[in-house]
């Protein structure tokens, strides 16, 4: 998933989740209001109740949230702190190569074909092998060609 889709993703969940607690303390404190009025019959007292409540629990809710995220922060860290940096180097001759023989692969399965063809698309989306979607474009070509008019089996 790119970036920009995570980002939106993450901003329909955050509006959606925003939405949901409104509707959820607005219920809640109709629902507080209404018991203390039946309890005690008087709107006054419902009402201040119901307030002074919403208070005490926006507060509560606040120290707990803040607690909470200073250990998810902390946890986190440590997690990072553990993980090892990988460092990933393409060998073009190796991927060109492998590009080369997957081209001159020759198959009545269908599976084999859709994997092949779906490997070698990857490749040419893949930004840091620009300087080699030439030759891959070259074999992906070669294979479909080879494949034209072909009867697959299924597996």
């Amino acid at each position: 998933m790119k970036q920009k889709e995570k980002y939106f993703k993450w901003k329909e969940n955050l509006k959606e989740s925003l939405i949901k607690s409104i509707i959820y303390r607005i219920i809640t404190i109709i629902l507080g209001i209404s018991v203390v009025y039946i309890i005690t019959g008087s709107i006054i007292a419902a009402l201040s109740l119901g307030i002074i409540t919403e208070i005490v629990q926006f507060i509560n809710y606040f120290i707990y949230e803040s607690v909470w995220t200073h250990f998810h922060d902390k946890r986190l860290k440590r997690k990072l702190e553990e993980m090892r940096e990988v460092d990933v180097k393409f060998d073009f001759d190796l991927i060109k190569d492998l590009s080369y023989e997957f081209s001159q692969t020759s198959t009545f399965v269908k599976e084999h074909y859709e994997s092949i063809i779906k490997l070698l698309d990857n490749l040419l989306k893949n930004d840091y092998l620009e300087e080699i979607h030439d030759v891959i474009l070259r074999d992906k070509t070669y294979f479909e060609i080879k494949h034209k008019d072909r009867t697959f089996h299924k597996l």
